[in-house]
C-alpha cells in the first residue's frame, strides 16, 4: 500500500509548516491527487487517519481532489487523456508526446483552527 508512503511525505512536509508558520489544530487538508498515482480513495484515507495519529494533524480531514491524465503534443498542440492513453498523438502520430497532468501529490489547501475557534 504505497499511500502510507505518500500521506507520510504529505504529512511531514505539513508539519514542518505548521511549526514555520505556527499554525494551531490543522482540521482539514485537501490533496490534488494525479490519476497516474493510482490511489485507492479509501485507503488514502485509512493511511492518512493513521499516520495522523501523534501529531498536529491529529483528527484531520483528508479531502482529495482527483486530477485526470492530460497529454499533449508538442507538434499540433493538441491534448488527450485516458480515452487516448498511450503517448503517440492520435491526430498527427507525432511519438514525442509528454504527460502534462496527472502526476500530481500536490497540497491544495489548509484549513487551521484559528485561536477564537477552539473547541472546549
Amino acid at each position: 500500500m504505497h499511500e502510507f508512503s505518500l500521506v507520510s511525505a504529505v504529512i511531514d512536509s505539513l508539519e514542518d509548516y505548521s511549526v514555520q508558520q505556527g499554525w494551531g489544530q490543522v482540521k482539514k487538508v485537501t490533496l490534488r491527487v494525479g490519476a497516474m498515482r493510482q490511489v485507492i480513495p479509501e485507503t488514502m484515507q485509512f493511511a492518512f487517519k493513521t499516520a495522523c495519529e501523534g501529531t498536529t494533524l491529529a483528527g484531520a480531514e483528508l479531502e482529495l481532489v482527483n486530477v485526470p491524465i492530460v497529454i499533449k503534443c508538442p507538434q499540433c498542440g493538441r491534448a488527450w487523456g485516458e480515452e487516448h492513453m498511450g503517448m503517440i498523438c492520435p491526430y498527427c502520430g507525432c511519438d514525442d508526446a509528454q504527460m502534462t497532468q496527472g502526476m500530481e501529490l500536490d497540497i491544495d489547501s489548509v484549513e487551521v483552527e484559528d485561536d477564537g475557534e477552539k473547541e472546549d
